[in-house]
């Protein structure tokens, strides 16, 4: 019986044994349905996420060629502008070189053209020099024609490139005229000689009076001072003959006193011939020339 009762059960077992499979199968299937299904909505989301990091890639790499490509532009400007640059430089130190050459030889020119005038001030400082020197012998030559005479009746002077020899109108003439004193000529014909050994010298006679004695047939203290001058010039060209080229004559009254009016002693060394000589112009012009070609 129990043989039966295992044979009878053995189908439901069997049944069983099947239906509890079915059921784990069934159960598996499921799970890996919802794994399956669960990945691939992972999956679609995170292909939506890729598309959308491929979208916002391709936007901006389009920025980034657009940027490139607006730098490329402006990159290309920029040497354009660089090269325009080197031509207006290249331009601009050539026309500097060129106006620089110019510039140099406008400074040569210029320094030529002051070398040359420093070199004429040279020379005519030389040839006045030579003048200062010509003048203090001249003086020293009258000085020795009249040493034996008396001192106070002569003064020797040497100023603004200038020579000064002054005699008393007590060696010239009579008290109170124009008339020249016997004295006279042998004081004249001293001046004459050294004046002969200088033709180079231009002479002026200058009268002097005082500011108090009287001009008895004069007009003027003026007049006769000019008087007198004109009186001494007039021996010395006609009676010693010196070059009337090289005289002339003026009058200065009372208007440049040696000493003081307000005594006799004064007043007597005012009242005076002056003869004031130089080298002509043209002699010192010589001097300068002679000084240039040595």
């Amino acid at each position: 019986m129990s043989k039966h009762i295992y044979l009878l059960l053995l189908p439901i077992l069997f049944a069983i044994a099947v239906t509890n499979t079915a059921c784990v199968g069934k159960k598996k299937f499921r799970t890996e349905l919802a794994n399956r299904d669960s990945i691939s909505h992972f999956l679609s989301v995170r292909n939506l996420e890729l598309n959308r990091e491929i979208g916002q890639l391709k936007l901006n790499l389009a920025e980034k060629t657009g940027e490139a490509n607006g730098l490329t532009t402006i990159y290309d400007k920029q040497v354009l502008e660089i090269k325009k640059l080197e031509k207006e430089i290249e331009r601009l130190n050539s026309q500097s070189s060129s106006t620089q050459q110019s510039l140099n030889e406008e400074v040569r020119k210029r320094d030529s053209q002051l070398a040359d005038k420093e070199q004429v001030i040279q020379n005519f400082g030389t040839a006045l020099q030579k003048q200062e020197n010509s003048i203090d012998a001249v003086l020293g030559e009258f000085r020795e024609a009249f040493a034996n005479l008396p001192a106070v009746d002569f003064y020797f002077d040497h100023k603004e490139y200038k020579g000064f020899l002054g005699i008393s109108e007590k060696q010239l003439f009579r008290p109170g005229t124009d008339q020249l004193a016997r004295s006279a000529n042998a004081v004249l014909e001293k001046v004459a000689r050294v004046l002969n050994n200088h033709p180079e010298l231009q002479v002026q006679v200058i009268g002097h009076s005082d500011s108090q004695s009287g001009y008895k047939g004069f007009q003027s203290r003026l007049d006769f001072s000019t008087s007198r001058a004109v009186a001494v010039a007039d021996v010395l060209t006609r009676d010693f003959y010196v070059n009337g080229s090289q005289i002339t004559t003026a009058g200065r009254s009372d208007f440049e006193p040696r000493a003081s009016n307000e005594t006799e002693e004064g007043r007597s060394q005012n009242r005076r011939i002056e003869i004031v000589f130089q080298p002509r112009v043209d002699e010192v012009r010589r001097m300068a020339s002679e000084v240039k070609k040595d």
